[in-house]
C-alpha cells in the first residue's frame, strides 16, 4: 500500500508540473489572441459605427485575402504527383514512398479542403499550426448462427467467442470479427486558440513542451482506451459549459452568425464534449535525471487527470508544426495580413463614409426654417414632400447648402488602394504568381511582389515536407503487410520492408503555377530543337528524359514512366551477333578452364612429393626443399592468376551481355 501511495503522490507531482507550464504558457499567449481578434474583426468588417451616419465598411483585408489563397493553394492541389522523395539508401524503397504518400495526399486525405483552410489561417491570422497524427480504427462485425451441427461449426474454420447447445443437439454459435477499417495518417489544422507553445522557445526546434486543447465526448474518451472507468464517472458528475476565453470566446461570437450555437450539449451524457489538454513534451518521468518524450492529458475544468506515458509515436516528436505568413525575429508566432492593410482599410473606410454622408444630406436637402413660419400640420406636410402653406413670411424658409466634393478625393483613395497593393503583391485583375511578366523590361522574371508570393509558397512546401516526414515514420510502424504489398504492381518485386530506414528520405514537392508550366514547356521545347540539331550525336535515354518531363507538366505520369523504361527491341541481326558473341566466350572459356585444372593438377602432385622428401630426407635437404616449394608455389599462383584473369573478364562479359539479353526481352 506504500508504494502505491507513494507512486500516487509521485504522479501528482508531475501532473502539478506539467500544469504550472500549461498556466505559463497560456498567460503568455494573450497578447497575440489579443492581435488575432483584431484581425479577425478587420476581415468580418466589424468597427463602431455613428447613429444616423454610414455604415459603410471597406472590406479590404477579405478582398486581399480572396486574392491571395489562389496563389498558395493552386500548386499543392493542381498536380497528382506533387511530392518527390530522394534518398541516399535504396531507390526502389523511395519510390514506392513516393507513391504512398501522393495517394495519400491527393485521393486519401481532402488536401483541397486541408490547403482552403490552411492558406486562409496563414493569412488572415498570421500564423498556422498543424499537428500530425494516426488513424487507427476498429469495426466488430458481430454473427450469429441458430440451429447449427458440430460438422457446420468445424467446416467453418473459426474459432467461436460463444457457442451454446440445445435440447436437441444443435447449437447456437457466435462469433466476433474484429476489421480494421481505417488505418492512415492524417493532419489536423489547429486553431490558435488551442495551441500553447513553450513561451521561452524562440524557434519550434527550441521547444520543451506544446500543449493543445481539444474537444472529446466521453463516448470517443472510453474508445480511445487511455481511460479507466473510474475516471469517466468523474467526468459524468462534473461537465460544465464552454471554456473558451480570450480568443476563444471571440470566435465563438462571430460564428454565431454562421449556425454555430455556444454549449449546445446533447441531452445524453456519452455525447457531451469535454475540454481535454494534451501535453507534448520532454520530462523526467522515470527519475534518472534526463527528460524523454512524453505525452500526458487532463480534463481541464473538471480536473481529472488522464493519462502521463512515454511519447508513443515513432518519432517521438513533438508533433506541432507552424509556418507564418510574416516572420517575427525570434518567435513562433507571424503577423498576418491585418497588421499591414489595417490602416488602410481604415482610412479608406473614413473616407468613403464621408462621401455617402454628404450625398445623403444633399439627396434629403436640408431646411432652415424660421420660428413660425409653418405651424405643425404644414410642417408635417413639407417633410413628406406635399403642398404646405406659409402662416409667415415667404422668406422664412431657405434651402441648405453643401459642401462640395473635393477633387482630391479620387486621387487619395487612389493613393489608399496602391498601398494595399503594394503590402500584398496582388489585386482582383492580376495573380501575384500566376502571372508571370514576361515583357522585354522583365526578361521573363518574377516581380518583386510574384517573389514574395513564391516565398511563401516555399515556406509553406517546407511546412508539408515536415508533416509528410512524420507520415512516413509513423507509416514504417503502423502500416500493415497488405497495404504495403498493395502498393506494388504485378510485375514488381514486393518489399514488405519498403518503408524501413524511413529517416533517411527526403521529401520534397515539384509546384507549379499555370503559368510556370508554361515556361518550363518552352524550356524543354528549346531543349528538343537543340537535340534535333545535334541528330545522332544526342543520346536517345536524353531524349526521352525531356519527353518524359513533358508529359509529367501535364500530369501523365504512367507514360513518362513508360517512356524512361522503354527498351526498342534488337534487330534480328543484332541479336545474331550476340549469340555468335556469347558463343566465342563460352568457347574461351572453356579452354581457359582446362588449363587452370591441368595447373592446379600438376600443383597437387608437387605438394605431395615435397610432403615426402620432407619427411625422408635431411635436414638441410628439407630445408632446401622448402624454399624451392615456396618458390614454386608462388609462381604457381602467379600462373594461376594470370589464367583466371581472362576468364573474370569472360565471366564478367557474360553476366553484361546477359544483362542486356534480359532488357532485351523484357
Amino acid at each position: 500500500m506504500d508504494d502505491i501511495k507513494k507512486e500516487g503522490e509521485k504522479k501528482k507531482v508531475h501532473y502539478d508540473n506539467i500544469k504550472h507550464d500549461y498556466k505559463i504558457a497560456k498567460s503568455a499567449k494573450s497578447e497575440i489572441d489579443d492581435k488575432i481578434a483584431e484581425w479577425n474583426d478587420l476581415y468580418v468588417g466589424k468597427m463602431k459605427n455613428k447613429e444616423n451616419r454610414s455604415k459603410y465598411v471597406a472590406m479590404e483585408l477579405a478582398k486581399q485575402i480572396e486574392y491571395m489563397k489562389p496563389n498558395i493553394t493552386e500548386p499543392f492541389t493542381n498536380s497528382s504527383h506533387p511530392i518527390r522523395i530522394s534518398t541516399t539508401k535504396n531507390e526502389k524503397r523511395a519510390r514506392i514512398q513516393q507513391k504512398y504518400l501522393n495517394n495519400e495526399f491527393t485521393s486519401e486525405f481532402g488536401r483541397v479542403e486541408f490547403m482552403e483552410k490552411l492558406a486562409d489561417i496563414k493569412l488572415r491570422e498570421g500564423t498556422v499550426w498543424v499537428k500530425t497524427a494516426w488513424n487507427y480504427k476498429e469495426e466488430n462485425k458481430r454473427e450469429v448462427i441458430e440451429h447449427a451441427t458440430m460438422e457446420e461449426i468445424l467446416q467453418r474454420g473459426e474459432n467461436p467467442d460463444k457457442i451454446t447447445q440445445d435440447k436437441f443437439g444443435k447449437f447456437t454459435v457466435e462469433y466476433n470479427n474484429i476489421k480494421c477499417t481505417k488505418n492512415s495518417p492524417d493532419a489536423i489544422i489547429c486553431r490558435n486558440e488551442h495551441v500553447f507553445p513553450d513561451p521561452d522557445a524562440r524557434a519550434r526546434e527550441e521547444m520543451r513542451y506544446i500543449c493543445y486543447r481539444k474537444h472529446m465526448t466521453l463516448s470517443q474518451l472510453k474508445e480511445s482506451g487511455k481511460v479507466t472507468d473510474d475516471m469517466l464517472d468523474k467526468l459524468k458528475n462534473a461537465l460544465s459549459s464552454s471554456d473558451d476565453t480570450g480568443l476563444g470566446s471571440h470566435r465563438n461570437a462571430e460564428a454565431q452568425a454562421y449556425g454555430y450555437k455556444e454549449n449546445a450539449n446533447t441531452k445524453d451524457v456519452e455525447r457531451q464534449k469535454i475540454a481535454i489538454i494534451e501535453y507534448y513534451g520532454y520530462y523526467d518521468l522515470n527519475g534518472d535525471g534526463i527528460a524523454e518524450p512524453v505525452v500526458a492529458a487532463w480534463a481541464e475544468k473538471q480536473d481529472v487527470n488522464l493519462y502521463f506515458e512515454e511519447n508513443y509515436l515513432p518519432n517521438s516528436d513533438i508533433p506541432f508544426y507552424n509556418d507564418v505568413y510574416s516572420a517575427v525575429p525570434f518567435s513562433l508566432w507571424g503577423n498576418g495580413v491585418g497588421f499591414f492593410i489595417k490602416d488602410d482599410q481604415n482610412a479608406k473606410t473614413g473616407i468613403m463614409r464621408g462621401i455617402f454622408d454628404n450625398m445623403a444630406l444633399a439627396n434629403n436637402g436640408q431646411k432652415f426654417i424660421k420660428q413660425g413660419t409653418l405651424d405643425y400640420i404644414n410642417f408635417k406636410r413639407m417633410r413628406n414632400g406635399e403642398k404646405h402653406i406659409f402662416v409667415n413670411k415667404e422668406d422664412g424658409i431657405q434651402d441648405g447648402a453643401f459642401n462640395q466634393l473635393p477633387q482630391s478625393i479620387q486621387f487619395v483613395l487612389g493613393l489608399v488602394d496602391k498601398e494595399v497593393k503594394e503590402h500584398t503583391g496582388v489585386d482582383a485583375g492580376s495573380g501575384a504568381v500566376s502571372n508571370v511578366n514576361n515583357s522585354e523590361d522583365s526578361g521573363g522574371q518574377l516581380t518583386l511582389a510574384q517573389q514574395r508570393m513564391a516565398g511563401m509558397i516555399t515556406s509553406t512546401s517546407e511546412l508539408l515536407g515536415k508533416i509528410f516526414n512524420d507520415w512516413l515514420k509513423m507509416a514504417e510502424v503502423f502500416l500493415n503487410n497488405d497495404q504495403i504489398q498493395a502498393l506494388f504492381t504485378e510485375s514488381e518485386q514486393q518489399d514488405i520492408m519498403a518503408f524501413e530506414n524511413s529517416e533517411y528520405t527526403k521529401v520534397s514537392f515539384k509546384v507549379a503555377t499555370n503559368a510556370q508550366r508554361q515556361i518550363r514547356l518552352q524550356q524543354l521545347n528549346m531543349l528538343m530543337q537543340q537535340a534535333k540539331s545535334l541528330g545522332q550525336s544526342m543520346p536517345a535515354e536524353l531524349i526521352n528524359e525531356l519527353v518524359a518531363e513533358m508529359f509529367e507538366l501535364f500530369d501523365m505520369y504512367d507514360k513518362a514512366e513508360a517512356l524512361r523504361t522503354y527498351r526498342p527491341e534488337p534487330s534480328p541481326a543484332e541479336i545474331a551477333m550476340q549469340e555468335l558473341e556469347i558463343q566465342a566466350l563460352q568457347l574461351a572459356n572453356n579452354k581457359t578452364q582446362a588449363e587452370i585444372q591441368e595447373l592446379q593438377a600438376k600443383a597437387g602432385a608437387y605438394n605431395a612429393s615435397a610432403q615426402r622428401n620432407m619427411m625422408d630426407g635431411a635436414a638441410g635437404m628439407k630445408y632446401k626443399d622448402a624454399q624451392s616449394y615456396e618458390k614454386y608455389k608462388k609462381a604457381e599462383t602467379h600462373e594461376i592468376n594470370n589464367a583466371l584473369a581472362p576468364a573474370k573478364f569472360i565471366t564478367d562479359a557474360q553476366k553484361s551481355i546477359q544483362g542486356v539479353r534480359n532488357d532485351i526481352r523484357k
